[in-house]
């Protein structure tokens, strides 16, 4: 029955810790994004707090261990992290908001809200060991065993966090759990305080008023603005309303708006830009779509564009969902949406496309796997002979900050002769050195096509797919050598994380 009840702490903690580590991403990502350095951070943080808490436990077990001590063990972190959703707001928006550098802000972020309450944690299996080791020549085969079990819990934590509990229960719910399960684990301590000749009823007392204590703390009020906040596989996601139009964020990113009056429209000025695909390609009949969001590309295509055949290809079966329901999206016999990831719907569709609009880019972080000249010889093989490519990047042009553009282009001319560059934020007077919408269209044509051409057609098929005024596009265009300082995008080597953060 003691090795049962030990195994039963070990196993459990091992999984709260994990699941800490797994749902620490969301914790993150309004502020910091998801690019590598977060989870780089993350994953440093758990690893030295393991380390320290294994170094501590190991010494605190040699000085007269006691199942009083391991309730304590337990019962520390437990009351951290319950609070943890009261305060990783405000310390992350003062991180974010001082600004010590991509790689810095998410690294000190999570050794202010995950270290200690992982050190704690990292104790709990060599002080269990030292408990459940009572002869000498069983402390291997204990050690073992023990170690065995936490590594077991840290899996279940994992998959049951990262496959179940975050779209179910979103973060701060999470972690509330999280906090009391490890409250609730130590009374599994308290009938071996008897053991030990402490108390019972005083042990009882003590996890009583601390369970108590706990359910005092409400629920933080939400805006009065937000439609809906759900945690999906992929995002925190969040719809607000205002008397205009209607939002959808990723994260701290916008992706989407919607004019209540007019639900076609395309408020968001980068989509104004990603129509140019149809300046260089007015004849288009069949479109692929990479990244849904809202939907505001799709629909305003169909209304102007009604025997174009669309196919939408969205990674978040939840953004599907609420594409559906707050931005009257609806899937008719020409708009089909699927949800899958973009480069693989690409490899399985027999379909050749017109156009392929690459939406799928963000501030912070970029699929790398959409980048590469692999990605751009498959979209190759899947376009009709003068099909192109429209991409969507958030990037500058020139400057540090446009690395990532400027590897974009060089690694698409490795299989496109053609490519026009379009800084959406130019008619404002914006700096080519600023983080911006980047428009890049791709094309097989030997002969390039001049900018008062594409101005011209544009002005053509106008129907609101374009900037007002249009002349905008003229300005926008970047019709110089980008500099090749960038190294080409490959399958094997694609430092995205690093380009868009120098």
């Amino acid at each position: 029955m003691l090795q049962l009840l030990l195994n039963i702490v070990v196993f459990i903690s091992g999984a709260v810790l994990m699941a800490l580590e797994i749902v620490g991403s969301r914790v993150l990502a309004p502020y910091f994004g998801s690019s590598i350095f977060v989870w780089g951070s993350l994953i440093s943080v758990v690893m030295t707090a393991l380390s320290i808490g294994y170094y501590w436990g190991g010494w605190l077990s040699a000085r007269e261990p006691s199942y009083g001590k391991l309730l304590i063990l337990l019962l520390t972190p437990g009351i951290m992290i319950f609070f943890l959703p009261l305060i990783y707001p405000s310390i992350n928006e003062w991180i974010a908001s001082i600004d010590f550098g991509h790689r810095l802000n998410p690294l000190i972020a999570c050794s202010a809200l995950f270290l200690l309450p992982g050190i704690f944690l990292g104790t709990i299996s060599p002080y269990v060991i030292r408990l459940a080791a009572t002869q000498l020549h069983t402390v291997g085969s204990t050690a073992g065993t023990l170690y065995a079990v936490s590594t077991c819990g840290s899996i279940a934590g994992t998959l049951l966090t990262a496959f179940y509990l975050i779209p179910v229960l979103g973060v701060s719910n999470i972690i509330h759990v999280l906090g009391v399960t490890l409250v609730c684990l130590s009374l599994v301590v308290v009938p071996l305080l008897r053991l030990q000749g402490v108390s019972l009823s005083r042990a009882i007392a003590t996890v009583s008023l601390l369970l108590g204590s706990l359910n005092l703390i409400g629920t933080p009020a939400t805006w009065a603005k937000t439609l809906l906040q759900k945690d999906t596989f992929y995002h925190r996601i969040r719809i607000e309303e205002d008397d205009e139009a209607r939002y959808m964020y990723f994260d701290r990113t916008l992706q989407s708006a919607m004019n209540l009056k007019d639900p076609t429209a395309l408020r968001l000025i980068y989509s104004r830009y990603t129509s140019l695909g149809f300046a260089f390609r007015p004849d288009a009949k069949k479109m692929l779509i990479i990244g849904l969001g809202g939907g505001s590309i799709p629909k305003k295509i169909q209304k102007e564009f009604p025997n174009i055949e669309i196919d939408a290809v969205e990674i978040d079966p939840e953004v599907i969902k609420m594409a559906k329901e707050f931005f009257n999206v609806k899937e008719t016999n020409n708009l089909h949406i699927h949800a899958q990831d973009g480069r693989l719907f690409l490899s399985r569709t027999p379909n050749q496309y017109d156009i392929i609009l690459l939406d799928a880019y963000f501030t912070d972080t970029m699929p790398f796997h959409l980048t590469t000249k692999e990605f751009f010889e498959l979209a190759q093989k899947k376009l009709t002979p003068n099909g192109i490519i429209v991409a969507n990047l958030i990037s500058a042009v020139t400057g540090p900050s446009g690395r990532i553009a400027r590897a974009f282009v060089r690694t698409q001319r490795q299989i496109f002769p053609q490519a026009y560059v379009f800084a959406a934020r130019r008619p404002d007077n914006a700096s080519l050195d600023t983080i911006q919408n980047v428009i890049v269209v791709a094309t097989r044509d030997k002969q390039r096509l001049d900018i008062k051409e594409i101005v011209k057609r544009a002005t053509a098929i106008d129907r609101g797919l374009f900037p007002d005024p249009i002349r905008d596009i003229e300005v926008a265009y970047f019709d110089k050598p980008l500099p090749e300082d960038v190294p080409i995008l490959t399958d094997d080597y694609a430092p995205t994380d690093n380009l868009l953060n120098p």
